[in-house]
């Protein structure tokens, strides 16, 4: 393997895993409680609320920095004040 090559395939895996982590920007910032899922710092977007009002999708980052869309109890999640 040459190292154009090599430097083209470092370059497109860069470009999948940071598209791949970024947190959309549709929803509504929120923080999520620990006691709901083990995540890294709580910061997550709420997508959909079920129409019971008891269940919040939302997005948050793991402890391995890993995008996860979850299901949880809606008491675990709150309004994200910007400061």
């Amino acid at each position: 393997m040459n190292v154009q090559s090599l430097r083209c395939a470092i370059a497109t895996l860069a470009c999948l895993l940071s598209a791949s982590a970024c947190i959309s920007n549709d929803g509504t910032p929120v923080f999520v409680d620990y006691g709901a899922l083990e995540v890294w710092s709580g910061k997550g977007m709420l997508i959909e609320v079920s129409p019971d009002q008891t269940q919040c999708r939302v997005v948050v980052r793991d402890d391995d920095l890993i995008k996860r869309d979850r299901w949880v109890s809606c008491i675990h999640v709150h309004p994200r004040r910007e400061r």
